[in-house]
């Protein structure tokens, strides 16, 4: 087996029931020192071979090689102990924790009591690669993107050389992004091999050394990023050539349907969960709404389609067309809207 190669995946099957398989006879390789992206539409079987590979799940079948032997992983420790870490979508950090003491999680006792000595182990991982974590900070006290650098720097403490990333920038925005490309490429430098889970098309081309394609499971092939497109990656990942310019024709005579106006809503701790959101929907029109992950999303849907929050200020919402305030019912089954545009749409001005 090639020296250049950290791991190789050999005919991985994994299926769950008799009638779902993720994985059917996937075969592929990860090179050291180097970025390799795992693409896949959704549903396609990405993070669960990579869970096979960070030791959440064990495959039906198939083979496992690290650095040319075969091995037999069945769990997380497993997976550690060969130098290979996972860094979840959904992280997996005790928030009235320290970022030492959720490093020190886990570790053997006697390592794990010596807090000054982790911290000072934080210190030095995050001068090597660029990272920017407090070893005293309260995980509750944290946004987003820390915890995720949290979560690289506690699996670069246990000796990974292989690190895993699901979906590291669903959650980013893009000043994080570009910071969090330039730490990953700073570990690449020092040799680690690093796998992103992802289906951001236009990340990969610009993170990537090559690109590992799954389809509904089935291993399609690994390309080159220099000799990808946006274009040649899309056809392999769905199979067909598809047409990436879409046609977007503007709403015929739209009529104002909902108008939410001013809207501010306290949560039942009394926090302010929304504050000031104003916006209108048309007839005609689909309308998205881009939030980060935070209380707010959840508070903006219990505050716009049931009575489960008061508002607090703001005219809330009018209406046209609806004699009677909607029902929770009527607001998730509303012809209207797509369920995502009613979960917003709905209600606020009769809860």
């Amino acid at each position: 087996m090639d020296n250049n190669i950290a791991v190789s995946m050999r005919h991985i099957t994994k299926a769950f029931g008799t009638k779902v398989v993720a994985n059917k006879d996937v075969s592929m390789d990860i090179e050291k020192g180097e970025i390799l992206a795992l693409l896949g539409e959704n549903g396609s079987g990405k993070t669960t071979l990579m869970n096979m590979l960070s030791g959440i799940y064990h495959q039906d079948s198939g083979q496992i090689f690290v650095n040319g032997e075969e091995v037999h992983i069945t769990s997380p420790k497993d997976a550690y102990d060969l130098g290979i870490g996972m860094i979840h979508q959904h992280f997996k950090l005790v928030d009235v924790f320290t970022a030492t003491e959720n490093v020190a999680l886990g570790m053997d006792k006697k390592v794990a009591k010596n807090n000054k000595e982790i911290a000072k182990a934080i210190e030095d991982i995050c001068d090597k690669y660029g990272f920017d974590v407090d070893p005293k900070m309260k995980v509750y006290n944290m946004t987003v993107s820390q915890k995720q650098t949290l979560e690289i720097v506690k699996t670069l403490y246990r000796g990974a050389n292989i690190l895993i990333l699901d979906e590291p920038t669903a959650v980013l925005t893009p000043q994080e992004t570009d910071k969090l490309f330039t730490v990953i490429r700073n570990m690449k430098a020092d040799g680690k091999s690093i796998i992103i889970i992802t289906h951001k098309l236009n990340e990969v081309l610009a993170i990537s050394d090559r690109v590992s394609i799954l389809r509904k499971g089935e291993y399609i092939g690994t390309v080159q990023t220099s000799e990808a497109t946006v274009q040649s990656l899309t056809d392999m990942m769905v199979g067909e050539k598809v047409e990436l310019d879409i046609e977007r024709p503007e709403p015929v005579s739209p009529e104002k349907r909902i108008s939410i106006s001013h809207l501010t809503c306290l949560d039942k701790y009394g926090v302010k969960a929304l504050d000031d959101v104003s916006f209108d929907v048309n007839s005609g029109e689909i309308l998205g709404n881009c939030w980060r992950r935070s209380q707010a999303c959840s508070t903006r849907k219990r505050a716009a389609r049931s009575s489960i929050m008061t508002p607090r200020t703001g005219s809330s919402a009018s209406w046209s067309d609806f004699p009677s305030p909607p029902s929770r019912r009527w607001a998730c089954r509303s012809p209207l809207f797509p369920r995502t545009v009613s979960a917003w749409a709905l209600s606020a001005a009769w809860a």
